[in-house]
């Protein structure tokens, strides 16, 4: 029992010293491949807390060289954008303007309701009020809008009636809308359905499409 105790307390701190060391960016920005490094430093502190048979240095060890190994990628990384794009891969613009950039979603594998998601956490909730949604190297997705504050009141969330090509008979269904009615916009701004990654029927009851 004392002998797990005293594994676990040289373990813990040299994983507490190795993440200092590493930088508070490992924890707050969580890159992919930080996400690894941090992942593999828990299991290889559990290895030897686990295994009273295998000896304690197998684990400091492993856990130093891995600390070594990121401390030196971090600085390479730092100091050759070549480097940086290939290991933490660049942030790529999901909309421009008020057009989706579907190349680049099918690519990170996002979805209108992803996008949309996002945009309603940070007070948006209509494409046409920023000017840019991007996906960080890191997973987030930042926006870039108008110089006036987000969040401004709208009197209805926008009711979805096409994604990725589909129509939302569900929404259509619950809202009361007429599948006609949308035929009849589509038609009149020369649209089809499958030309349409994301269509809506705006707070003002204004039906919004857009193309991909």
């Amino acid at each position: 029992m004392i002998i797990v105790l005293f594994r676990t307390i040289i373990l813990y701190g040299v994983v507490l010293i190795s993440m200092r060391i590493m930088g508070k960016g490992e924890l707050g920005d969580l890159q992919p491949f930080d996400l690894v490094v941090s992942l593999m430093l828990a299991d290889l502190a559990i290895m030897p807390m686990e295994d009273l048979d295998a000896p304690l240095s197998y684990g400091i060890t492993s856990i130093t060289t891995i600390m070594f190994l990121q401390c030196l990628i971090s600085y390479i990384t730092l100091k050759s954008s070549n480097a940086r794009k290939i290991i933490c891969g660049r942030p790529s613009i999901i909309i421009d303007h008020g057009k989706f950039n579907t190349k680049e979603m099918n690519k990170l594998r996002v979805n209108v309701n992803d996008v949309l998601g996002q945009m309603r956490l940070k007070g948006y909730y209509n494409v046409e009020d920023i000017d840019y949604l991007i996906m960080e190297t890191n997973g987030e997705m930042s926006i870039i809008g108008p110089t006036e504050a987000p969040g401004v009141k709208c009197k209805r969330i926008p009711i979805s009636v096409i994604l990725d090509s589909k129509v939302m008979y569900k929404n259509l269904e619950k809202f009361k809308i007429e599948e006609k009615k949308l035929n009849e916009e589509l038609k009149k701004n020369k649209l089809k359905l499958d030309e349409i990654i994301y269509g809506f029927i705006d707070e003002d009851d204004k039906f919004v499409f857009y193309k991909r």
